[in-house]
């Protein structure tokens, strides 16, 4: 396992990353195969032949020809330019020569077996120096007789044009990632509750336009359904409103008593139960995003809060994005909670990668055990403090991380070190880092 996840920290993450390991690393492998093998073997059969067909005219040459002639002047014979340099000896060190001429001087040492040197000069030509009984034979030829360039051009020519395809390989790839990604955004801003999410148009190959018309069809039903559930509760919240409001308005006209105010108590949390299904539904409704200085929109929310002890550390400069009406019922339903379990209540901004508002309080707290069941909708917390107490429903924290998802954010509960009591940490993109 250790071994896998290794291996994974090397894997390319971006789809276009993967294309191009896919593309290219097959590619470069057979063409480096294919290079090797034609060029190693091409070059090899060249280089012997050609060596050979010039040792076969050096042997000519030191048969046939007196070389006396050439003691003071060059004679030109075949291929080959040759000079007599009497009683000369060669130096017993032999010079670096590349691998052409290596495989020249193997044949020229089998075929005449005498002591011998192979040089490529600055004006482009081969010198071979022999070593005879009576002085030194120079023979010089062209050194393209030997070294034929024309492999070299094959091998550039051919690194250009793979490098030509995978160029236009990697741009008809990038725009078919691009018609991905135009999926994924459009499903990204669906999930946020977005509007303009209808000028998605599917495009790219067939395969990614089937996801992009499965996503729209997707995308209409849920719609409908959201639409439809909307209505019903709607329609159930006015008709329960409209007997709760006769039942309410009787309890005023009898008489005072104990079955009468515990009625009239009955009638004010079904009403408050309605009103808390009717916010967790509209939570979902689409609402434009603003952009606005954090501390500032804070301040004013602290405000309609004038009656407890809330301290706020403000850091001037954040801008969020957020949805003004959804977020602030987030915020206010925390800060409700925190208002009915403690007597002092302090608000924290940090900007850092991520936004963080933290909110703490000296209330009693809550069990580790229930940190993550209080996100459930409907869950109620009976052992140390119901955070979900949103008219008794189960509703307020649910309402809130809702919210905050719906911003890219997240909520976590922990304990507070300052306080002593419960501590909400919401985190946001910063949006100067969406920019």
């Amino acid at each position: 396992m250790k071994d896998m996840f290794y291996i994974r920290k090397f894997i390319p993450q971006t789809l276009l990353a993967r294309f191009v390991v896919i593309i290219i690393v097959p590619t470069l492998i057979g063409q480096i195969l294919a290079v090797f093998l034609f060029y190693d073997r091409h070059w090899y059969n060249v280089s012997y032949y050609t060596s050979n067909i010039i040792a076969n005219e050096v042997i000519s040459l030191l048969e046939k020809h007196d070389l006396l002639e050439a003691n003071a002047t060059t004679i030109n014979y075949l291929n080959l330019s040759y000079q007599f340099h009497p009683k000369l000896t060669l130096p017993k060190k032999q010079p670096k020569i590349n691998e052409e001429l290596g495989i020249f001087k193997n044949i020229i040492n089998v075929k005449i077996n005498k002591y011998n040197i192979v040089t490529l000069n600055e004006a482009g030509r081969i010198k071979l120096l022999i070593q005879l009984n009576d002085g030194i034979i120079e023979i010089t030829f062209p050194a393209k007789l030997l070294m034929n360039p024309t492999a070299y051009i094959f091998v550039l020519w051919l690194i250009f044009l793979t490098i030509t395809l995978l160029s236009i390989s990697l741009i008809f790839s990038k725009n078919q990632i691009k018609s991905i990604l135009t999926l994924a955004e459009a499903a990204d801003r669906f999930g946020r509750g977005e509007n303009g999410i209808q000028k998605f148009k599917p495009s790219g190959a067939k395969e990614i336009k089937k996801a992009g018309f499965a996503f729209i069809k997707m995308r209409e039903r849920i719609e409908k359904q959201i639409a439809k559930r909307t209505r019903m509760l709607a329609m159930i919240s006015h008709d329960l409103c409209t007997p709760l409001t006769r039942m309410k308005l009787q309890l005023e006209l009898m008489e005072e008593s104990e079955e009468t105010d515990g009625l009239r108590e009955d009638v004010l949390t079904m009403q408050q139960m309605i009103k808390s299904y009717l916010d967790f539904t509209n939570g979902e409704k689409g609402e434009e995003y603003t952009i606005i200085d954090l501390s500032l929109w804070i301040n004013k929310i602290i405000k309609k809060w004038a009656r407890i002890d809330i301290e706020f550390n403000e850091v001037k400069g954040i801008i969020a994005k957020i949805k003004l009406n959804n977020f602030e019922r987030a915020i206010s339903n925390i800060i409700s909670n925190a208002e009915k379990y403690s007597t002092k209540i302090k608000i924290s901004l940090l900007s850092c990668t991520n936004i963080m508002i933290i909110i703490e309080d000296n209330g009693i707290g809550i069990n580790d055990e229930e940190k993550l069941l209080v996100f459930q909708v409907f869950y109620r917390s009976d052992k140390s403090r119901s955070l979900n107490d949103y008219g008794n429903v189960g509703l307020g924290l649910a309402i809130a991380k809702e919210i905050i998802i719906d911003h890219n954010g997240t909520i976590e509960l922990q304990d507070s070190k300052n306080l002593g009591g419960l501590l909400v940490a919401i985190s946001l993109p910063n949006f100067k880092e969406q920019v």
